[in-house]
């Protein structure tokens, strides 16, 4: 019971660090000379010079460290749901920190999700299948595999750079959707580089693991598409507030490795009717939410454009 309540509680601390990270460093990025405007470089330094996006970004590392001892002590089914707490929080924090407005659509969007996001963590398997290094090969190598990961892989990226040659159209919602899927992307593939690792065994196996090309692949990809799901963010929070480019990231990082343990690891294989009915209603309900979301996000800002073309006109006219 005792490590039931410490696993809890951890996943909540984890869960509200990285969504209280993700808004700072939202607001942080607010306050920064536009990234498309700025150099490489001096992009850097801004960032790591502001304190509110190095608070973030410290936070949102630290969470990694709750994360890691709640999987320790409780099941994925138990630590999952607390992603619902880690929104709630962001919701308040926003609010009474950041001053951002909430309105009855990003209300009934955060409802949905959080009960998407519940019903997903409580029809998880309690068990985990282990894989070989090898046995994870032949999986990545699968038809099926092969189709989602390049869908997954390019077809957002594509959607970026549709948005940067349309003069940063929809920039806060493909980003942030982006950033979420590039999360994903490397959620999955941190499960096969640890894959080839066996803690039992842990000298030889790492050995062996340093010794295969296929193991630096799967690490150089890990790092690639962190690197870029640590970026691509920035720039939504630039163009977006963070109650709408925050939850479209961390739903988006949460259903893209669901879908990947799905067709990848087959992880629906045998389950029993009814569970799969549920998680299939959930994701329907989490989709129905990110669209609510995207459709707030794209209102509000055409009546901010509305307001500050008014705004001129009138200055125009005394």
């Amino acid at each position: 019971m005792g490590n039931l309540i410490l696993a809890i509680f951890m996943a909540i601390f984890a869960y509200s660090f990285v969504n209280i990270g993700l808004a700072l460093e939202k607001k942080g990025a607010s306050l920064l000379p536009k990234i498309e405007e700025t150099s490489f470089w001096q992009n850097i330094k801004n960032f790591f010079t502001n304190k509110y996006w190095l608070i973030g970004f410290i936070l949102t590392n630290l969470s990694f460290v709750f994360l890691a001892i709640a999987m320790n002590q409780g099941t994925l089914s138990i630590v999952a749901p607390m992603q619902a707490v880690g929104l709630i929080v962001l919701v308040i924090f926003s609010y009474f920190y950041l001053k951002e407005s909430i309105g009855i659509i990003e209300i009934i969007t955060f409802v949905l999700i959080v009960i998407g996001i519940v019903l997903l963590g409580v029809t998880n398997s309690d068990t985990e299948t282990i894989y070989s290094l090898s046995e994870i090969n032949q999986l990545f190598v699968k038809n099926g595999s092969i189709k989602y990961l390049v869908c997954i892989a390019l077809i957002p990226g594509i959607l970026c750079i549709f948005s940067l040659i349309k003069k940063y159209q929809f920039t806060g919602i493909l980003f942030a959707l982006t950033g979420g899927i590039y999360s994903g992307i490397g959620a999955i593939f941190t499960k096969a580089v640890f894959s080839a690792i066996d803690s039992a065994n842990f000298r030889d196996t790492l050995v062996v693991a340093l010794t295969s090309w296929f193991w630096w692949i799967y690490f150089l990809i890990v790092l690639t598409f962190n690197i870029l799901s640590a970026i691509l963010p920035q720039i939504a929070f630039q163009k977006n507030k963070a109650v709408v480019a925050t939850p479209i990231f961390a739903v988006m990082a949460l259903l893209t490795p669901f879908f990947g343990g799905v067709i990848i690891f087959s992880e629906w294989s045998g389950g029993l009717i009814w569970v799969t009915a549920l998680r299939i209603v959930a994701l329907v309900i989490i989709t129905i939410g990110v669209l609510l979301l995207s459709y707030s996000s794209t209102k509000t800002k055409v009546q901010e454009e509305k307001d500050i073309e008014t705004s001129i006109d009138n200055e125009d006219s005394k």
